[in-house]
Formats: structure tokens, C-alpha cells, sequence
């Protein structure tokens, strides 16, 4: 299983990385997401601890398979015009593009925790108003 010190880490450094991405929060939930943002600006990565399922019929060679959710996200406003909304978006979709880069290119080097990514497991979609009024993006994946 994945350790969460070093899921934070990770997150971090996609945080040092990626120009434009003011912070990062790691949750379990949505009520830990919307606690956690709460006083917060500019975009954030708000990552979900990865569940894990353990796969394999030998007890003694199990390994876990993980899943986690990324989301990329910028407050919006409550009289935001369709023109800043789209830039929100283009803005977030682009940051959520280069950490799917980023997972990719860990997977194709074969190291750290993507190394068993399931590249079709990789889904991106489009999110309004979550976590107390936050839009941008979110990804699913397996690894």
C-alpha cells in the first residue's frame, strides 16, 4: 500500500512543478475537502487518499491495487461570466493534463508508485460547484 506521507510528497512536488498550481490538499472525503479549502485561493490539487484492494490467489504475494482521485480546481464566483469560466477551465484542464503527464511518464520509467498504473483506468472529467463551489477537473485512476 502506498504510504501517505509519501502520496503527499508526491503531491507536492506536482505542486514545486507545475507552474500555476498555488496548493494541494490530501482528503478523505468530501466534507475533509470542503473543510480543508475553505480559506483557500487560486488553483488547488485536492487529492483523495488512495483506497487499496489487495490482488493475487497466494496469501504470501498479494499486492495492492490502488485508486485515487485528483481533482484540479479554482473557486468560481457567483457572477462569473461565460468567458471566465472557460478560462477557469482552460486553465485547470491544462494543469490536469501535465499531472497526467506526469503519471505517465513515472509509469513509462517504470518507477515509483505508477509503475502498475492501468493506463485505460485514466478518466477525465469536467466538475461545477463541488466542494463548496469549486470547478475545474477531475481525474480517476488505477494503479
Amino acid at each position: 500500500m502506498i504510504g501517505i506521507k509519501d502520496f503527499d510528497a508526491l503531491c507536492a512536488d506536482w505542486v514545486a512543478a507545475i507552474p500555476g498550481l498555488d496548493g494541494h490538499h490530501l482528503v478523505a472525503q468530501d466534507n475533509h475537502a470542503i473543510h480543508s479549502l475553505k480559506d483557500e485561493r487560486g488553483i488547488q490539487l485536492v487529492a483523495v487518499i488512495p483506497s487499496a484492494n489487495a490482488s493475487g490467489r497466494d496469501p504470501s504475494s498479494l499486492v495492492d491495487d490502488h485508486s485515487t482521485y485528483l481533482f484540479v480546481i479554482d473557486k468560481g464566483w457567483t457572477d462569473q461570466q461565460k468567458g471566465e469560466q472557460l478560462d477557469q477551465y482552460e486553465k485547470t484542464q491544462e494543469i490536469i493534463l501535465a499531472i497526467r503527464d506526469e503519471i505517465l511518464g513515472s509509469f513509462e520509467e517504470g518507477c515509483g508508485p505508477f509503475w502498475r498504473l492501468q493506463a485505460d483506468s485514466i478518466s477525465i472529467d469536467p466538475e461545477f460547484n463541488i466542494f463548496g463551489g469549486w470547478n475545474g477537473w477531475s481525474m480517476l485512476l488505477s494503479f
